[in-house]
């Protein structure tokens, strides 16, 4: 014998229901926007791999896994061409940090 729905009221429906206080879903939490001083620290961070290229310390400074490497790229980038240093960001292909690197412009 198939099996076959049964006819009548389903045990949720609206009379079981009654008086049960809606409920809102609760939104996901979003990751936290960084602060200023996120910023500044990951800038400051730039801004000492330009000084060990132009003091001669590093010929290339490659930071990795940098969290912050696409908020502050726009300054690090302007940071980089003042100085007369070469920047570039390396994008992971799979998700991930990226990394910026700081050497001589090619």
């Amino acid at each position: 014998m198939a099996w076959q729905l049964r006819e009548g009221f389903a045990s949720w429906g609206a009379g079981y229901v009654e008086g049960v206080d809606h409920v809102e879903p609760i939104q996901f939490p979003h990751a936290l926007e960084p602060t200023d001083e996120d910023l500044d620290n990951a800038l400051a961070e730039v801004d000492a791999a330009i000084a060990l290229v132009i003091r001669g310390g590093a010929v290339r400074v490659r930071l990795i896994g940098f969290a912050l490497a696409e908020a502050v790229a726009g300054l690090a980038a302007a940071h980089a061409q003042l100085a007369g240093v070469g920047f570039q960001i390396d994008r992971p292909v799979v998700a991930g940090a990226a990394a910026m690197i700081i050497g001589p412009i090619v």
